[in-house]
């Protein structure tokens, strides 16, 4: 620490200016003016100013000739200083200086009008008179470099002045070890000050060396900040912990508290800086208690910790005043509805409004619980709360907000103009909000269900062009509206721009799947292969899709083993997958175009065996039991799995098949008779196409 200007000021006194008086006479003057300069500097030395100033001014007042004027000057200012006048010291001073400039006492005159300056708030001519002090002597100019760089630093100002100011100090041979504490300190605080956290940290390292036990806890404060906003995670925390073991002043020791808890949340140990927090949020006496509480109370959010949340929040509330603790009724109802108490969370709501009728939280929480109503289905309930903060008064952000659920209340209860009319009242009233984007996608979502594709295009395509976070989505959605409108050129297109541009999309295996799907629709099935191919080594839900859409692919071309390997992989890596029965009946399939009867008709007897009869793919599997039965000669129990399609499915597609495969098979025993039936059954139900014509066909014979 550096020593009280007023000592020093005595030290400068004794050493320089009683001593010559005492050695004997060395004054040319008048013996009264003589006399009464000797009896000045007597006052002055028993610290009675006052009196002192008084004979000083009679002396500089005197018209005859005094050698030492300059010094009755110089000490006149040094007294009005003690007494606690600093702009007479300051008038006194600077008159020193212009009548005296080359006097010995200007050193010392520069020095005390610096600290005038200083003690009068007036920091830019306290540096300038410090800067006055010459290298002529040299301790003089150490203690000046040291206030100056004291006050630059304090007051921030120029870095580069500050940085020449210290350099000089440092570059000194005769700084005391207090002195270097005091430089280096300095130093470390301008550093860091202009955020070169690294540099700081270097200058503290460098005072420690020289500090006293009783400075080590805030050079160790300052050098663990440094280290903190550094991003020096680990280094920060040891030196925090340094401080507790430094005999550190509760003052220091809380700062150092709260700041190891933020250390600790930064570096990603967040459940660790809990009990800090804790111990900081318990000490009625911690300077750090009030901040310690809120920050105490967000964390425990953060870490989904609701209920530990909700008890400091009501502890809270007794420590902090004001909308403080106002604040903590409000996160009350948030951590409630965390919990999914929607009902209680909803009272603590509105009790809240009730009670603060006029705090700025009123309209957040009538938001806050207008969402749950909407997570709990009643949007009804949720449109009548919401639509007070459609008001003017509202602040726009809360309201533009209000203006989107309520659209989406209106979109969850099927009333589309109404929706639609809200999204695009909040396009309208901000063209630039944060909502407007997805205002655009829910309208797009509308005009899709609507049918009115060309409109939804436009409201996807207009977020896609953006580089905000829907922009991917828009993309993709535009793809999905082309192929609904059968324009699957333009949606393989759209499809390929989201791959281009989003390279690390949630919907990539999506995309690729749908391109697939698109080139089927355009007969290329060279690409939709391709496109499904890429699919095959994913690792989400499309991995089996594309194995199944390439296994169709090659049974269709009459690649049946290849199919068959694509189906079976299908079975093997995820059996219940709900592609799988499927994938089974695909294979049977298989084997019954390469004629493997036997195998076809195992396979599907394992499926109807351990299908259920609301499995789709269980009629399907009737009619190839059946025909592989016929292909083996087993032509009656055939016929008899055909027509359980009939009796077990009544309501099937496949009705029209199993008669006309049962009719061909009684044809084929002989059984004419009861083919004829099966065409006529067939004719009731199916009024035209190859099958109808097919049994008019036999029935004439």
């Amino acid at each position: 620490m550096r020593k009280p200007f007023s000592f020093i000021l005595l030290l400068f006194f004794l050493e320089f200016f009683l001593s010559p008086l005492m050695a004997g006479p060395i004054y040319q003057g008048s013996p009264e003016t003589i006399q009464q300069y000797k009896y000045a500097m007597g006052l002055i030395n028993r610290r009675l100013f006052d009196e002192a100033l008084n004979v000083l001014s009679r002396i500089i007042d005197d018209p005859n000739p005094f050698e030492n004027r300059d010094s009755a000057i110089f000490w006149k200012a040094e007294c009005f200083y003690r007494l606690g006048k600093f702009r007479e010291a300051i008038s006194a001073f600077e008159n020193f200086y212009k009548e005296y400039p080359e006097s010995v006492f200007r050193d010392r005159a520069a020095y005390g009008l610096g600290w005038a300056y200083s003690k009068d708030n007036n920091p830019k001519s306290a540096v300038e008179a410090f800067a006055r002090v010459s290298p002529r002597d040299p301790k003089l100019r150490i203690e000046a470099l040291l206030k100056m760089g004291y006050i630059m630093t304090k007051f921030g100002m120029d870095p580069k002045e500050v940085a020449e100011v210290f350099e000089e100090l440092l570059s000194n041979p005769g700084l005391s070890s207090e002195q270097k504490f005091d430089a280096y300190m300095q130093v470390g605080v301008q550093r860091f000050q202009e955020a070169l956290y690294d540099a700081a940290a270097t200058q503290f390292v460098k005072s420690l060396e020289f500090a006293q036990p009783a400075q080590k806890p805030n050079v160790l404060l300052y050098l663990a900040e440094s280290l903190f906003r550094n991003k020096k995670f680990s280094e920060a925390i040891s030196r925090f912990q340094e401080i507790s073991k430094a005999s550190s002043t509760p003052d220091i020791s809380d700062k150092a508290n709260y700041s190891l808890a933020w250390c600790l949340i930064k570096s990603g140990k967040p459940s660790d800086a809990v009990p800090l927090l804790i111990k900081s949020a318990d000490n009625p006496s911690s300077t750090t208690r009030k901040e310690s509480v809120k920050n105490l109370v967000e964390l425990l959010m953060n870490l989904h910790r609701f209920r530990d949340a909700i008890v400091w929040m009501e502890k809270g509330a007794r420590v902090l005043s004001g909308d403080e603790a106002i604040e903590m009724e409000y996160l009350r109802g948030l951590a409630l509805s965390r919990l999914g108490e929607f009902p209680a969370a909803i009272d603590v709501f509105k009790a809240f409004i009730k009670n603060h009728p006029k705090n700025s939280r009123c309209d957040d929480a009538r938001y806050q619980f207008s969402l749950l109503y909407i997570t709990m289905g009643k949007f009804f309930d949720a449109i009548k709360e919401l639509e007070p903060l459609l008001r003017v008064s509202t602040a726009p952000q809360t309201k533009e907000k209000a203006l989107y659920r309520v659209g989406e209340c209106y979109f969850n209860l099927g009333n589309m103009e109404n929706a639609k009319n809200s999204f695009e009242r909040l396009i309208k009233e901000y063209p630039k909000g944060s909502a407007r984007l997805d205002a655009l996608f829910q309208l797009g979502e509308i005009e899709y269900l609507s049918g009115n594709h060309n409109k939804a295009l436009d409201a996807f395509s207009a977020i896609g062009t953006t580089n905000e976070e829907l922009s991917g989505q828009a993309i993709f959605r535009a793809g999905e509206v082309l192929m609904k409108a059968g324009r699957f050129s333009d949606a393989v297109e759209r499809f390929e721009e989201y791959l281009n541009r989003f390279s690390k999309g949630t919907l990539r295996e999506d995309a690729r799947f749908k391109i697939g799907l698109c080139e089927l629709e355009r007969k290329d099935k060279g690409r939709a292969l391709a496109a499904f191919s890429e699919l095959r080594e994913s690792t989400g839900y499309f991995r089996q899709e594309a194995r199944f859409q390439i296994g169709e692919i090659a049974r269709e071309m009459g690649n049946y083993p290849l199919a068959i390997q694509h189906f079976k992989a299908i079975l093997s890596e995820d059996p219940k997958n709900p592609l799988a029965s499927r994938a089974d009946r695909a294979v049977g399939i298989c084997l019954y175009k390469m004629k493997d009867f036997e195998g076809a008709q195992a396979v599907f007897k394992k499926i109807i065996k351990a299908g259920s009869a609301t499995d789709n793919v269980i009629p399907e599997c009737y009619l190839w039991l059946g025909r592989a039965m016929i292909a083996l000669g087993k032509t009656e129990d055939g016929i008899l799995e055909v027509l359980k399609i009939v009796v077990l499915f009544p309501k099937s597609p496949l009705l029209a098949e199993a008669y006309a495969e049962a009719a061909r098979g009684y044809e084929s025993l002989g059984k004419l008779q009861k083919s004829a039936k099966m065409w006529r059954e067939l004719q009731k139900i199916r009024r035209s196409g190859p099958l109808f014509d097919e049994a008019q066909k036999s029935l004439k014979k």
